[in-house]
């Protein structure tokens, strides 16, 4: 992760990922997701994400574009991290759903949920061979923290440059 991006860094890789997600229309990203096995209702929901737009000072951004090619990046790199973290969700909101026992099987559910992710995360490490080694335990936590917070925060890096106002000397 870098420390620290100069502004002209900043507006240069802003300029790529515009043009990469002006490059996909709204129908190809439809049948793209519906090809990865999508159901169309999803298909729709992160089409009409993919539609969202903001002015940022005189340019007009695909913000929702930006937002759902950073989450693809994200899910081919990390595959078993996303798989175990929807998974580890479910489960935790399943748990917690339950009626007069959920409040107090909550804690479990969300423990059962992390361990998905924990072994998601190791998958993307060692393979579906990898076993789950619990001395390794804080070290997975502190990289899945770490991969989910580098992700927002290279989405946040190129768009703040152009929120922020020039300071004049």
């Amino acid at each position: 992760m870098k420390s620290g991006i100069s502004k002209a860094e900043a507006e240069l890789e802003l300029a790529l990922m515009q043009a990469e997600s002006g490059a996909m229309t709204s129908s190809d990203l439809y049948i793209w997701l519906r090809e990865c096995g999508l159901p169309s209702e999803v298909a729709i929901r992160v089409r009409d994400l993919a539609d969202v737009t903001r002015r940022i000072g005189c340019k007009v951004i695909s913000i929702g574009k930006l937002i759902v090619m950073k989450l693809h990046d994200f899910i081919v790199t990390h595959k078993g991290l996303a798989i175990g973290s929807l998974l580890g969700a479910a489960v935790a909101s399943l748990i917690a759903s339950l009626p007069l026992l959920g409040s107090l099987l909550a804690p479990l559910g969300t423990l059962l949920g992390l361990t998905f992710v924990a072994t998601g995360h190791q998958q993307d490490k060692h393979g579906a061979g990898g076993a789950m080694k619990l001395l390794e335990l804080p070290q997975n936590l502190i990289e899945i923290a770490q991969a989910y917070f580098e992700v927002f925060i290279e989405t946040l890096r190129a768009l703040m440059v152009e929120l922020t106002p020039v300071k004049a000397s």
